[in-house]
């Protein structure tokens, strides 16, 4: 396979950061109106981002913040962020939003587990708060809810 002209190189990466500025307009746009097809646009943006740059972390963030907070969809999240930590495995923060779409999921055991990675790796106090705080409510409706199946169960085996 032909390797690109560093010049094509440079000029795809330049538009792939017009796009993610681009793809962050429409979510403030959509953030700001309510509006669903502005995040949608959004989402378009970043794909295109990530397109020209496949390796520009950011877009992965921004999008997919975008998918667990915005647009509900945490499936896609999750694999943003697992990519922005290929990419950047420092970035802190992206364990912090994986966490919130694996509960969204349902996925409470692995978002325990990058909360704690989080707690060891994140800097912010604000988010570290958060975090401590998310990770408290993880860890009692885990408790909670492995108590219920296990009562759940033993009342099945007693009929």
């Amino acid at each position: 396979m032909k390797k690109p002209a560093p010049q094509t190189t440079w000029l795809r990466r330049v538009l792939a950061r017009f796009y993610h500025l681009r793809g962050a307009t429409h979510r403030h746009w959509g953030n700001m109106n309510t509006d669903r097809a502005e995040h949608e646009l959004a989402v378009g943006d970043f794909t295109r981002a990530i397109e020209l740059d496949p390796d520009y972390a950011d877009a992965y963030f921004s999008r997919g913040v975008l998918y667990w907070r915005e647009l509900r969809n945490a499936y896609r999240a999750i694999r943003d962020m697992t990519r922005v930590l290929e990419l950047a495995p420092t970035w802190a923060e992206a364990l912090f939003n994986r966490a919130m779409a694996r509960q969204i999921r349902g996925d409470h055991e692995q978002a325990i587990a990058d909360l704690e990675e989080y707690l060891i790796k994140g800097r912010n106090s604000f988010w570290r708060e958060s975090a401590e705080r998310q990770l408290a409510l993880l860890r009692e409706l885990v408790v909670e809810r492995d108590a219920h199946r296990a009562s759940t169960s033993q009342e099945t085996r007693s009929l």
